[in-house]
């Protein structure tokens, strides 16, 4: 599932390696240390396709942080509320609002990763390094751009292990 292909897109890429065994956990690791995982799970199909993302890595930043800001994070923080809705909300309409605010979220997901995919045609063949290795680097520099102290190394090992199979 390379950036150029037309039949493998971004969105196909990451819903499958999120459903296999470890991903999620490791997704939420690194969520938790302050990056975003559409943004990571794009530097690791841009590198997994043999490109180096870092060129583009500014833009898709740019990209990645006002929608994840703007949109999807609010959202989150709504979902999250309605887990426990306030004693004054009937729990089966907040368990019903719940639903349909996971599926706006899920939809603005895709829609930022609908944007980032095209910036992976514009990234450069690597050159010599594994692509886990790709990501790795792409990822420290990431990390480094927003002050980041997400532990990576357990995203790469489950993403490529899961891209192997995908």
């Amino acid at each position: 599932m390379s950036p150029g292909a037309d039949s493998a897109r971004f969105w196909d890429f990451s819903v499958k390696v999120y459903a296999a065994e470890g991903v999620k956990p490791a997704c939420l690791a690194i969520q938790a240390g302050g990056m975003d995982v559409n943004l990571a799970l794009w530097i690791a199909w841009v590198a997994a396709a043999g490109r180096d993302p870092r060129p583009a890595l500014g833009r898709a930043l740019e990209i990645s942080a006002l929608w994840s800001a703007r949109v999807v994070k609010p959202l989150r923080a709504a979902r999250d509320l309605l887990k426990r809705a306030p004693s004054f909300v009937d729990p089966a309409g907040a368990g019903g609002l719940r639903k349909s605010v996971l599926a706006a979220e899920l939809e603005a997901e895709r829609l930022e990763q609908a944007a980032l995919e095209p910036l992976g045609r514009l990234c450069p063949m690597a050159r010599g390094d594994a692509p886990a290795r790709v990501c790795a680097a792409a990822l420290a520099d990431y990390g480094a751009r927003i002050g980041a102290r997400a532990e990576t190394d357990g995203f790469v090992a489950a993403v490529f292990a899961a891209a192997e199979t995908v």
